[in-house]
């Protein structure tokens, strides 16, 4: 089981993304899209260290050439940013959602979008909707099913 996780404050300055503990560089873009129906897209698009563009299923294909950068933050700065993780073997079946290390429950879907600007040739060609905007984007948002069947939708940032 792999754990991809993201650490912001819901600005694209204060992000940094891991994969299995280790803070990934030249990250371009990072698109998931998870629902209580099945569906479960978890993209990565990053410059490897052959300066090669990749886009990868994060839990089903090898990162290969990625960067590891060194930590961007202190445990100070740490402490004012959130962090979502998510643990799977790429099966939705077997698939747990963190925030800040607390496992959530009652998850309707999971939406995650971020974009920075310099990456001009995105992941929206992969789809054949057109729900992924072209431009430089910052969202992340989970929606959960109350106890009354409501529902209730959050910035995870």
């Amino acid at each position: 089981m792999a754990t991809f996780a993201i650490e912001s404050n819901g600005r694209l300055e204060k992000t940094v993304v891991y994969f299995n503990g280790q803070q990934l560089g030249g990250i371009k873009e990072v698109f998931l899209n998870l629902d209580e129906d099945g569906t479960f897209d978890a993209i990565l698009q990053y410059e490897g260290t052959d300066k090669q563009i990749r886009t990868k299923q994060i839990f089903d294909e090898y990162l290969e050439d990625v960067k590891i950068t060194e930590p961007s933050f202190t445990d100070e700065e740490a402490e004012e940013l959130h962090l979502l993780s998510i643990d799977s073997d790429g099966d939705i079946e077997d698939t747990i959602v963190k925030i800040d290390n607390e496992e959530l429950d009652g998850i309707v879907s999971l939406f995650v979008h971020i974009k920075s600007a310099e990456n001009k040739n995105g992941i929206s060609v992969l789809f054949s909707k057109n729900k992924i905007p072209e431009h430089v984007e910052f969202k992340a948002e989970i929606t959960f099913r109350n106890e009354d069947d409501t529902t209730e939708t959050e910035e995870i940032f």
